[in-house]
């Protein structure tokens, strides 16, 4: 398999999975092969419902920050046999955290 078809295998893994959770914008954020186990790692964002913090402009009306609020996102590392295509695990990534 190549880097496309395991991402979109990634993308389509994880909508499905988390269907009920009514996740938007699955984006692809990092593609890693690891020769030695012959693994893809795609590492996918996501929002959730509850990701979604409220707007300042619900608390401060007309405050500048109202339309640039950024949405949190959920990192998930997906790993992919490359010769069957199987997804073999799914793992939460976290993020370092910025200074």
């Amino acid at each position: 398999m190549d880097a496309r078809e395991a991402v979109r295998t990634a993308r389509r893994y994880v909508s499905e999975l988390f269907a009920d959770d009514e996740i938007g914008r699955v984006d692809l954020e990092e593609v890693d092969f690891e020769n030695e186990s012959d693994l893809w790692k795609i590492t996918v964002s996501f929002t959730r419902p509850n990701d979604r913090p409220e707007l300042v402009e619900t608390i401060v009306p007309g405050h500048p920050l109202a339309d640039v609020t950024p949405v949190r996102r959920s990192y998930k590392v997906v790993n992919i046999d490359d010769a069957s295509g199987i997804v073999t695990s799914l793992k939460h990534r976290r993020l370092a955290a910025l200074n």
